[in-house]
């Protein structure tokens, strides 16, 4: 049996969540915005918007759901994540008004997928959304497979249906059968830019030339600059709307 709790129940319960999320990143996928206000989510004031799934068998923590309050005033901005987890972890720290919840991850224990799991956590974000009064429901979603097909434009890749007319891709179609709508790209959603030698420690490659590289897990080219001694990496993802 799988119980779905948030952090401000079980605030015990972060270290064992964050230990089972980190693994399951890629290990370069450390933006300024997520190193500067993710520790944010577990403070008492965004905690509420925070999921654990938890085995109740073993009481081990098998997923994690992470959202967070905005202010929406109009079009969504190409940088995405980046943009929402700022803006929705200023305005927690500031007290100031907000509107909308964003998606901002669900991170999933491998042995636990495949089954309805994910959906419940995306569920699970409405509930606090809408005791919090807020009306508006997004997510910069991360297509889970478009890192297979890295010559692929991500519009393009976006836009695959399968002969059932469902998104080709599973991420987009858990969020499309969800009742989600595709809004538009997000195509410098997450962005890192750090050394040359930090990027070889983080993928296990050798760049002996400045250009485009496909790295392990990216959506996109890592840019290295060789003049500049740095390597920098821009992530799409693709804006869409949940009914709320």
């Amino acid at each position: 049996m799988i119980a779905l709790v948030s952090a401000a129940d079980r605030p015990d319960l972060v270290e064992a969540a964050e230990t089972m999320s980190i693994g399951l990143w890629p290990a370069w996928l450390k933006t300024e915005a997520l190193l500067a206000y993710w520790d944010d989510l577990y403070a008492s004031a965004l905690a509420p918007f925070q999921t654990f799934a938890v085995d109740e068998a073993t009481g081990a923590v098998v997923a994690v759901g992470n959202s967070i309050p905005f202010l929406q005033q109009g079009p969504l901005p190409d940088t995405g994540w980046d943009w929402v987890m700022e803006s929705g972890a200023l305005a927690a720290r500031h007290g100031t008004p907000v509107n909308s919840l964003s998606a901002l991850a669900v991170t999933i224990n491998p042995d636990y997928r495949g089954s309805s799991l994910a959906i419940r956590m995306l569920d699970a974000m409405k509930p606090p959304a809408k005791a919090a009064g807020l009306t508006d429901m997004v997510a910069p979603v991360r297509p889970t497979l478009k890192s297979h097909y890295p010559l692929q434009d991500f519009a393009t890749y976006c836009s695959w249906r399968r002969p059932d007319g469902l998104p080709f891709d599973p991420w987009l179609r858990t969020h499309e059968q969800l009742g989600a709508t595709i809004i538009a790209p997000a195509m410098v959603s997450m962005s890192v830019t750090a050394p040359i030698e930090q990027w070889e420690t983080w993928t296990s490659l050798r760049f002996p030339a400045s250009g485009r590289y496909a790295i392990p897990g990216a959506l996109s080219p890592l840019e290295i600059d060789l003049t500049a001694g740095s390597g920098s990496y821009h992530e799409p993802n693709l804006w869409m709307r949940h009914p709320l």
